[in-house]
Formats: structure tokens, sequence, C-alpha cells
């Protein structure tokens, strides 16, 4: 039955990858391409797309005030008095006293009293808004990140029933920490050699994946999760699997040595002795590692030539070459 559970948990936190965008942060898209052009579809009067443009863009950098306001003005415009009004009232609540703020508390008062006389209108959210707050944040405290209901999918929901504010980034800022924390918890130990179960190493991918969705993801995230998922598949020995996850690591930061070791590695249980040595030579030819792979195959190939081959590890490890 615990294993059920867990299978069951990993299939919804890999489906949740699987139809995850980016949510907050730089990989939404540049914030100022976002504003240019919908401030060029505004001039345009295509209020309707260019208040889509503004929308994006405060989930691309949900600190930059001025963006609500452009956002409302345009939605206005398209007659979406829904979203007008809420972005009017967010751009209130964060801004300090200005002409430009006064200017927009007007605006926002002929939108209210707008909405409160047209039909047809998208529904109010504001209670369901600080629901869904309340349980990211209740979930993120007990670090249920990627589970059904649990942080990240409580910041998705926001996003897609269209919160507004700073508080946006914070909280993708917070649950971006948190995921990271996670998966190079499971890094750390993989390079150490720590005996970790297939799930757990498969586990790492939806969170490197979710940093990314929030703007947090580490520059090596795609090397990290290829390295993880081919150790899952070394454990279960589908070697060819392995193989190429670990190729596929190393290229993708190959000054990470152990990337190199881990797909040599593979090659050398899955019978590919040869290629292996091969690969070993060109990545990491210095390492001890590499020489005892060598010795190795050596005395598969013949007593005499292992013992030579043994006989240069021995020496250059009491005898080390000098820098």
């Amino acid at each position: 039955m615990r294993s059920e559970r867990s299978v069951l948990l990993m299939a919804f936190v890999l489906s949740l990858s699987a139809w995850a965008e980016p949510l907050v942060g730089p990989n939404v898209g540049s914030a100022d391409t976002l504003v240019s052009e919908g401030s060029k579809l505004f001039n345009q009067k295509k209020y309707a797309k260019s208040s889509d443009n503004f929308l994006k863009a405060t989930r691309a950098n949900p600190a930059n005030l001025a963006t609500y306001v452009q956002l409302a003005r345009a939605a206005s415009l398209a007659k979406q008095l829904t979203r007008a009004c809420y972005a009017y009232r967010v751009y209130l609540k964060n801004t300090p006293d200005s002409p430009e703020r006064k200017k927009a508390a007007a605006e926002s008062e002929q939108c209210e009293r707008q909405l409160k006389t047209t039909k047809g209108q998208a529904p109010d959210l504001t209670q369901k808004y600080v629901e869904t707050r309340a349980a990211f944040f209740a979930a993120l405290e007990k670090g249920e990140l990627l589970k059904a209901g649990g942080a990240a999918e409580s910041l998705r929901t926001l996003v897609n029933d269209g919160f507004l504010g700073p508080e946006l980034g914070e909280m993708a800022s917070k649950l971006g920490a948190a995921v990271l924390a996670e998966a190079d918890g499971i890094q750390k130990r993989a390079l150490a050699a720590e005996k970790q179960s297939s799930e757990v190493l498969r586990s790492a991918r939806p969170m490197y994946e979710v940093a990314a969705d929030v703007g947090a993801s580490p520059p090596d995230a795609k090397a990290r999760m290829a390295f993880l998922d081919g150790l899952a598949e070394l454990s279960e020995k589908d070697y060819r699997k392995a193989e190429r996850l670990f190729s596929e690591a190393r290229k993708a930061d190959p000054l990470n040595k152990e990337y190199a070791f881990y797909e040599g590695l593979t090659l050398y249980q899955a019978g590919e002795k040869g290629k292996a040595l091969k690969l070993l030579d060109v990545e990491m030819k210095d390492d001890p590692r590499t020489a005892v792979l060598r010795v190795a195959q050596a005395l598969g190939n013949s007593p005499e030539t292992g013992a030579a081959e043994l006989e240069k590890l021995l020496f250059s490890t009491r005898y080390p070459a000098e820098k």
C-alpha cells in the first residue's frame, strides 16, 4: 500500500511538471519587451491584447508597480472591468502618494462605479485569493511542495486565477528556495555516492522544473536533472538510458567530471569496457579511477599487460608527477 501511494504521488509530480509553464520571473518573458509590446498594442487600440501583455509583464516582474496601472487602463478600455478594478487596487495599495497615484485613484473610482452597473463581468476572486495564499503558506511551512494541494499547485492556481501584486514575486522566491534546497540535497548526496532510491533520485527533476517556473533555476539545472535521472536508471540496470542521460549531463556541464565518470562506469558495467576507457582517457585522464579501470581492463586482456599497468599505477601513486 505504501509503495502504491508513492507511485501515485510520483505520477502526480510528473504530470505537474509535464503541463507546467513558467509562472513568475524571467522565464515568463522579458518584462520590458512585454511592456513595450503592450504599449504598442494599446496605441493601436487593441486593448484586450494589450491587457494580456501587461498581465504577463506583471508575472515576469511583479515588483514593477507601473505595469499594474498600465494593465488597469488597457483592461478598462477592453471592458475587462473586474481585472481593471483589481489592478487599480493592487497599484494603489503598493504605490506611495504621488500625482500619478492620485490620477490612478480617480480612474479606480470610475472603474468601480462602472463595474457595479455593467453586467457579464468576470467574478471577483479576491476572497479566493486570500484562501489560496493561506493554503500556499500552510503547505510551504509543512514542506508540502509538489504534492496535490501543495505550495506549487497553490501558486499556479493564483497565477491562473489572475492574482496580482509584488507578493507574487515574494511567494515565488520562497517556493524556489524551498524546492532548490530539496533538489540540491539529493544532488549533493548523489555526488557523495550516498545510496538513494530511484524514486528519490527522480523526484529532483520536477523540483528543478518548478524552480525554473518561478525564476530560481540554477544555470546547471539541465545537467543535474539528467545526472540524477541517469543514476535512477543505473540503479535499475537500464544501462542504455543511463548512459544517454549521463552523456547529456556531461555535455551540459563539461566542468563536472563526475558526470563523465558515471558515463564511463555505466559503459563498463554494460560490458563496453573499451569504450568506457576511451571516454575516461579523454575526459579525465589523470583521475585515479581511470587508472584503476585501465588496470582492470589490462588484467582482462592478459596477466602480463595487467601487471605492467598495475606497476605504472603503483609508481604514479608513490611518485606523483610534479605540477
